[in-house]
C-alpha cells in the first residue's frame, strides 16, 4: 500500500489536512506513510469511510485478468485467398494496361467483391449498460484496455483489430471519429483503409488510454460528439475475428441507442449479455429480439459444420452474483430466461432463417435456442468455460466459411461476365472483317433510339406508378391488421388464447409478443410487395433488354451489352434497396461485390427488417415501458390489460409510426429505381458512344488493340487462381 501516493494524487491533501480528516495526529500519518503493514483494519475502514474510496483503490490491487482466449488462427486461409487475388488482380492489370472502360465492366465489381467481402467476421457485444461488456472483452483479449466501471462507461463504438491489420498512415494504437458528418451517422469500420475517409472523420488519437477521455461519459472530451474508435493490440482472438464495444442501450442517451443500434445490424456473431440476477428482462427480451431477426445466417446445411443459431451468445453475466455461482440457481434461471423469449417470438419468427439455412427440419425452437444459452464470470472461470469452448469453435469456423463463399463467388462472377465479354471480342472481331455491317448497326440504333427512349421513359412511369401502388396497399392491409388486432375485444381473445396469467411478467410478455407479431406481418406485408415489384423490374429490364438487342437482331448479331448487369450494378452501388431487395437477390447466386455475402447471409428479409429501422424495437419496448405500470388485481383483469395496450398505441402514434416506416421504405425504393435506372442509361449512351467512336474513327491498330486487351482479360478470368 502506497498511502502516501494515494494522498497526494488521489486526494490532493497535505499530512496536516489528511490527519485532520481522519482525526488523527499528523505523526500518526507520518508513521502509515513510512511502514503500511502497521495500519490497523479499523483505520483502514476509517479511511475508506472518509474519503468514499474503495479497498481497491487505497490498496492499489487489481483483479487479475485472465488469461486470452486462445483461437487457431484459421483466418490465415482466407488472408491467403485474399492476398493471392488482390495480387493476382493489381499484376495482371499492370501488365495489360486495361482501359478504364474495360475495368469499369469486368474488373471493378470483382474488386469490389474480394476486398470488402474477405473480411474478418465482426463479433459485437450488446446489452445493457450494467452488464459488463468491457470487462467481457478485456477477458478474450486477455489485457485490460477497455475502461470498465459500476456506472455506465462506454459512449461510442469501440473497434477492437489486432496490430498487424493497422493502415500505414496511422501510428498511433487508437484513433477516435466523430459520429456524423452531413448525412452519414458513424463511421464505417470497413473504409477503414481509405485514408481520406478516415481523417476526414477523426478527432483524436493516441494509446488506450484516450478512451476514458472520448468515449466515457466522465471523460474531458465527451462533449466532442465522438461515435466511434478503432483500437489496435495485440491479442491471439484478433487473429481470426474483430471485436465491437458499444454502449449500452437504456442508458436514457438517444445517441447511445442510435450507436448500438446501427452498429449491430454489422456484426456477424452477437454476444448479448444480460445479468444473471436480473436476467431476460422485457427490454432484454425486447431488444434481442430484433438482434435475432437481423443476425446473419451463417450455417447452411450439407455446407458447412455450424448448427443453428451458432452466431447467437445470450450470456448471463456477473454469474457469480447468484449465489456464489451456483449452478442449480444458474441453470433455472437460464431456462427460465430462454423459455420466456420464446414465448414472445410470433409463430413465423423463424421462418426467413430456415429457408437460407436449409434446416426445415429444425424449429428454431426450445432446443436450438437453449443451446446459445451461457452463464458468464470473470470471478469464478470454470462457469465460462462453456461459453469459451462454443466461442473459439465458431471463431475458428467462419473464416473457413468466408473463404469458400469467396471462391464460390469469384467463379460466379467469371461465369456471368464471361459470356458478354466473349461477345465484345466478337463484336470488334467483326468491325475488322464486315466494318459496313457495322455502320449500318449504328444507324439502326440510330433511329430507334427516339422511339426506344420514348418507350423506356414510359416504363418507367410504369413501375414508379406500380411503387406508388404498392406502397398504398402495404400501408392499407398494415392500417387493417392493426385495426383487427390492436383492440380490446381482440386482445382479450388473444390473452386467453394464450393462457396469460394475471401477473405482471406475463403480461409484459403477451405485450412484447404483441408487438412482434406486428412487425412480422408488417414485414410480411413488404416482403411480398417487394416480390410483386421484383418481377416488374424484371419486365423492365427484359424489355429493356429487347428494345436494344432490336437492332442487332435484325443485322444477325450478338449482343454485348448487358442490361440487367448494368442495372444491378448500379443498384448495388447506390447501396439502398428497399422494395428492391428482392429482385437484388435473386439477380444471381453471386449478386454484386459485397452484397453477395449480405444477401447470402441474410436473405431478402433481413434487407427489408433493416430497411424499417428501429421500429418495431421502439414500439416494443414502448408497450413493455406501459405494461409495468399497470396495476394487475380482480377479476376482468383482461379487459383492463387490453384497454391499456390500445391506450399505449393510440396515445403513442404506433399505427402511424409504422405507415412512416413504411413510407420511408418505398421512398428508398423508388430512390433506388431511379438510381438504378440512371446507371443504365448512362451505360448503354456509353456503349453506344464507344461503338460510334470506334466505327467513325476507324483505326485498325486501336481496334486490334482492344481486342488483345479483352483476349487478355479473357486469359485472366481463366486462370484466376482459386
Amino acid at each position: 500500500m502506497d498511502l502516501k501516493s494515494f494522498r497526494e494524487d488521489k486526494l490532493k491533501l497535505t499530512q496536516v489536512q489528511f490527519a485532520e480528516l481522519l482525526e488523527v495526529e499528523q505523526s500518526q500519518i507520518s508513521r502509515w506513510e513510512n511502514n503500511p503493514d502497521s495500519i490497523r483494519w479499523d483505520a483502514i475502514q476509517k479511511i475508506l469511510e472518509k474519503t468514499g474510496a474503495k479497498l481497491e483503490e487505497l490498496t492499489g490491487w487489481k483483479k487479475p485478468v485472465p488469461k486470452a482466449l486462445k483461437v487457431n488462427n484459421s483466418w490465415l486461409k482466407a488472408d491467403f485467398t485474399k492476398r493471392s487475388l488482390v495480387d493476382y488482380i493489381r499484376v495482371s492489370l499492370e501488365n495489360a494496361e486495361i482501359p478504364d472502360e474495360q475495368r469499369k465492366m469486368y474488373i471493378d465489381d470483382l474488386c469490389d467483391g474480394v476486398e470488402t467481402s474477405i473480411v474478418k467476421p465482426q463479433i459485437t457485444i450488446v446489452g445493457r449498460s450494467d452488464t459488463g461488456k468491457s470487462t467481457l472483452i478485456n477477458a478474450l483479449l486477455g489485457a485490460d484496455k477497455l475502461p470498465t466501471s459500476w456506472t455506465p462507461t462506454t459512449s461510442i463504438a469501440v473497434y477492437i483489430k489486432h496490430i498487424s491489420d493497422k493502415p500505414e498512415f496511422i501510428e498511433e494504437d487508437v484513433w477516435v471519429f466523430t459520429n456524423q458528418i452531413d448525412d452519414e451517422n458513424l463511421w464505417n469500420e470497413r473504409r477503414l483503409y481509405d485514408e481520406d475517409y478516415c481523417r476526414q472523420w477523426k478527432i483524436g488519437a493516441g494509446g488506450p488510454e484516450i478512451l476514458r477521455s472520448f468515449g466515457t461519459r466522465q471523460g474531458e472530451y465527451y462533449d466532442k460528439n465522438a461515435g466511434a474508435a478503432v483500437m489496435f493490440i495485440d491479442a491471439p482472438i484478433l487473429n481470426t475475428c474483430d471485436i465491437v464495444d458499444l454502449p449500452g442501450f437504456g442508458t436514457e442517451t438517444e445517441s447511445d441507442d442510435n450507436i448500438t443500434f446501427k452498429a449491430t445490424q454489422r456484426a456477424d456473431v452477437i454476444i448479448y449479455l444480460s445479468q444473471a440476477s436480473g436476467f431476460m428482462r422485457i427490454e432484454d427480451i425486447t431488444y434481442l429480439k430484433r438482434n435475432i431477426n437481423e443476425l446473419p445466417i451463417w450455417e447452411k446445411k450439407d455446407a458447412n459444420e455450424l448448427a443453428p443459431l451458432s452466431n447467437l451468445f445470450v450470456v448471463a453475466s456477473q454469474a457469480h452474483a447468484v449465489n456464489s455461482g451456483n449452478r442449480e440457481q444458474l441453470r433455472s434461471i437460464v431456462d427460465t430466461g430462454c423459455s420466456n423469449l420464446l414465448k414472445t417470438l410470433p409463430d413465423g419468427y423463424w421462418n426467413n432463417r430456415q429457408s437460407v439455412s436449409g434446416y426445415t427440419d429444425y424449429k428454431y425452437g426450445k432446443r436450438e435456442l437453449r443451446s446459445r444459452f451461457f452463464v458468464y464470470t470473470t470471478d469464478i472461470p470454470d462457469l465460462s468455460t462453456r461459453f469459451n469452448n462454443s466461442l473459439k469453435r465458431v471463431l475458428e469456423t467462419l473464416p473457413l466459411i468466408i473463404n469458400d463463399r469467396a471462391k464460390a463467388f469469384v467463379t460466379e462472377y467469371v461465369k456471368t461476365r464471361k459470356p458478354t465479354l466473349t461477345n465484345e471480342i466478337e463484336k470488334y472481331e467483326g468491325i475488322v472483317a464486315e466494318r459496313d455491317k457495322y455502320v449500318a448497326l449504328l444507324k439502326e440504333i440510330d433511329s430507334n433510339e427516339l422511339a426506344r427512349t420514348q418507350d423506356n421513359d414510359k416504363r418507367k412511369d410504369e413501375v414508379r406508378t406500380e411503387i406508388h401502388k404498392l406502397n398504398d396497399e402495404s400501408i392499407r392491409e398494415f392500417g387493417d391488421c392493426c385495426s383487427s388486432t390492436v383492440n380490446t375485444d381482440n386482445i382479450i381473445r388473444l390473452l386467453k388464447e394464450r393462457k396469460v396469467k394475471n401477473k405482471k411478467e406475463d403480461v409484459e410478455q403477451f405485450g412484447s409478443w404483441l408487438q412482434s407479431t406486428l412487425q412480422e406481418h408488417c414485414e410480411s406485408i413488404l416482403s411480398t410487395k417487394s416480390e410483386l415489384l421484383s418481377q416488374k423490374t424484371k419486365d423492365y429490364i427484359k424489355a429493356y433488354s429487347e428494345s436494344v438487342s432490336k437492332s442487332f437482331e435484325k443485322n444477325s448479331m450478338h449482343v454485348d451489352f448487358d442490361a440487367g448487369w448494368a442495372f444491378a450494378s448500379a443498384l448495388a452501388k447506390f447501396g439502398v434497396f428497399g422494395g428492391l431487395g428482392a429482385f437484388i437477390a435473386g439477380f444471381g447466386a453471386f449478386a454484386l461485390g459485397s452484397l453477395a455475402f449480405v444477401l447470402g447471409t441474410g436473405g431478402t428479409a433481413a434487407l427489408i427488417a433493416a430497411g424499417l429501422g428501429p421500429i418495431g424495437l421502439a414500439v416494443g419496448l414502448l408497450i413493455g415501458a406501459t405494461l409495468g405500470i399497470i396495476k394487475l388485481f380482480g377479476g376482468g383483469w383482461e379487459k383492463s390489460v387490453a384497454k391499456k395496450i390500445v391506450a399505449a398505441f393510440e396515445d403513442n402514434n404506433v399505427t402511424e409510426k409504422f405507415r412512416t416506416g413504411i413510407r420511408d421504405f418505398w421512398n428508398q425504393t423508388e430512390l433506388a429505381f431511379d438510381h438504378a435506372t440512371k446507371g443504365l442509361d448512362e451505360e448503354w449512351a456509353s456503349y453506344v458512344n464507344n461503338l460510334r467512336d470506334t466505327i467513325e474513327c476507324y483505326d485498325i491498330n486501336e481496334i486490334q488493340h482492344k481486342i488483345a486487351v479483352l483476349k487478355c482479360l479473357s486469359d485472366f478470368f481463366d486462370n484466376i487462381p482459386l
